[in-house]
């Protein structure tokens, strides 16, 4: 089987995923910028596991990350571990393993369309423009697990489609589907609600007799799923479930005063109070809620122009998820699609992107949260290639004078040119300077800078301004995880004392550091002691030891020494 893969590998697909890789691994250890808690976890928790076979928290092999107190699935953490054991514990070696995903999610894509669609050049030209999207190259090259996706639902789709001919092939897919259900909350959901559409758009035997003897065939991968759908289920138990409940619409941050203040107005117009929690109560909340979220990520604005809320996933802010020029592309497919043109498999990949929205919908967010909707690829690439195909057809049939059709293609391959090069010089040059804060730019200097003078000190406290500090001083001074675990088992209180994440607990301890608020009226009449915080947290005029700049020449944190 694997000859017959290479086999069907032209070299025009081979320099697609060589260059797909270079593109997401070169620099990763710079580009994105900075390093977030969120990549720091993962990693240590890599570590951890490599280290004593327990997360940062002391829990055997588990099978969710506690992590902050959000509960991360831990899939992208033992991808790590290999990386981090022959690199060392460091930012290049916790990414790496996204970018290598990143790279076979273009060759998965391929796989995945030409089974689907016995179309080869479709399926190139969907590889080639999920190669070099700005969305899936930016989600590609920080550890960014709601990427790994990407590949494990194309290459899911493409072993169930080899699996309807060969038994084994489908034991491959429930194994794969398996996986992602552990790789992002996302994808959980997602996962579930396209297996039942792939089924369906495939199936052909309707009858009762059809149906058994398909289960009696598969009855191996049936269960192997049924594995990973059970450990699913027993994962809300130990934490999973508290991250879901977290972030859904149907727990409002206002704790339902929107629907208390609207109700009131209602009322203070005059409108009986009975009537007035008919037209506004939970559900009609959560309803519109849902339909104006939904409906956003539908929007020209997210696609093309605004692009990501967020520049906490690599992405870059006021930027489309998608090239500009794609919009015509999209346009040609569904128009082409209406009038009866349409490619096998069109109605379940137009499907694909309509079902994950639903994730990000049922999500509460400040903004476009493109990470949650990442699902969406491939499959919004896939139209855009097949947009693409059409309109290189119509040119090559329509035009005939010689000189206008070499004008029309010239034309076509310098806007995609040029959106490609104009990405990546915005990638490089100025995503730098506007994401650097949100990417927690500056606290691998910071960490560098204090192990070089702690021993001076008996106290070093850190403001839980620098987002969950403990883990930049386990990541970047490679803590023993053994000795980690010790502080973190008297951690947990944090629960017992009503807080959601470890950083709202104040003066929880690593060695001799203490995270939390900094109460400047005392502290600087202390001794022996070095304070790490944002410069707004300091009295004016303080006198400061060090000074950690974001790369615009704004400072980032202030290192003083009363």
């Amino acid at each position: 089987m694997p000859k017959k893969i290479l086999s069907g590998l032209n070299i025009a697909l081979l320099l697609i995923i060589l260059l797909s890789f270079i593109v997401r691994v070169v620099g990763i250890g710079k580009y994105p910028v900075g390093f977030t808690q969120d990549e720091a976890s993962f990693g240590y928790d890599a570590y951890s596991l490599l280290k004593t076979g327990k997360d940062q928290w002391g829990v055997s092999f588990p099978l969710v990350l506690r992590s902050f107190g959000d509960f991360k699935l831990p899939l992208y953490t033992y991808l790590t571990v290999p990386s981090v054991a022959i690199f060392g514990l460091n930012e290049f070696a916790t990414r790496l393993p996204n970018a290598i995903f990143g790279a076979l999610a273009v060759l998965a894509t391929y796989l995945m369309v030409l089974e689907f669609t016995k179309d080869k050049k479709l399926a190139l030209v969907s590889a080639l423009f999920l190669a070099y999207s700005p969305w899936h190259i930016s989600l590609s090259r920080g550890a960014f697990e709601a990427n790994l996706t990407t590949f494990f639902i194309p290459f899911g789709i493409w072993s169930y489609l080899k699996g309807l001919k060969q038994n084994n092939w489908m034991t491959i897919a429930a194994v794969t589907f398996g996986l992602n259900l552990f790789s992002y909350h996302s994808a959980r959901i997602f996962t579930i609600l396209i297996i039942p559409a792939l089924v369906v758009s495939t199936y052909k035997g309707a009858s009762l007799q059809g149906v058994k003897s398909n289960i009696k065939r598969y009855l191996v991968p049936i269960i192997v799923f049924t594995v990973f759908v059970v450990l699913v289920f027993y994962s809300f138990f130990i934490g999973a479930g508290k991250r879901g409940a977290d972030i859904l619409i149907s727990n409002p941050t206002d704790n339902w005063a929107a629907v208390a203040d609207r109700r009131y107005e209602a009322v203070l117009i005059g409108m009986p109070d009975i009537v007035s929690k008919a037209f506004s109560n939970k559900l009609t909340y959560v309803a519109k809620t849902f339909v104006n979220n939904y409906l956003s990520y539908l929007s020209p604005n997210f696609f093309f122009t605004q692009g990501a809320g967020e520049a906490t996933y690599g992405m870059i802010s006021g930027r489309g998820v998608l090239y500009t020029f794609e919009i015509f592309f999209q346009v040609i497919c569904l128009y082409s699609f209406i009038k009866g043109r349409k490619f096998k498999g069109i109605k379940f990949f137009l499907f694909w992107i309509l079902i994950a929205l639903i994730p990000a919908a049922l999500t509460k967010s400040t903004g476009y949260a493109a990470n949650r909707v990442a699902i969406m690829m491939p499959s919004i690439q896939i139209i855009s290639a097949y947009g693409a195909i059409i309109l290189v057809e119509y040119i090559t049939k329509s035009i005939h004078n010689k000189l206008v059709k070499n004008i029309s293609y010239i034309g076509i391959l310098f806007v995609l040119i040029i959106s490609v090069t104009t990405f990546f010089e915005d990638y490089i040059y100025h995503a730098p300077i506007h994401s650097a804060g949100s990417m927690s730019f500056g606290t691998r200097e910071v960490v560098k800078y204090i192990s070089s003078i702690e021993e001076k000190y008996e106290e070093i406290r850190v403001s839980r301004t620098l987002s969950v500090p403990q883990i930049w001083f386990a990541f970047y001074k490679h803590w023993d995880p053994k000795d980690y675990q010790k502080y973190s088992k008297d951690w947990i209180v944090y629960e017992q004392k009503g807080y959601s994440y470890i950083d709202q607990y104040d003066g929880y301890r690593l060695g001799k550091y203490i995270f939390g608020h900094l109460d400047m009226n005392t502290l600087i009449r202390s001794e022996n002691i070095l304070i790490v915080g944002k410069p707004s947290e300091f009295l004016p005029k303080i006198s400061v030891q060090k000074t950690i700049y974001y790369p615009n020449g704004s400072p980032a944190y202030f290192i003083v020494a009363p």
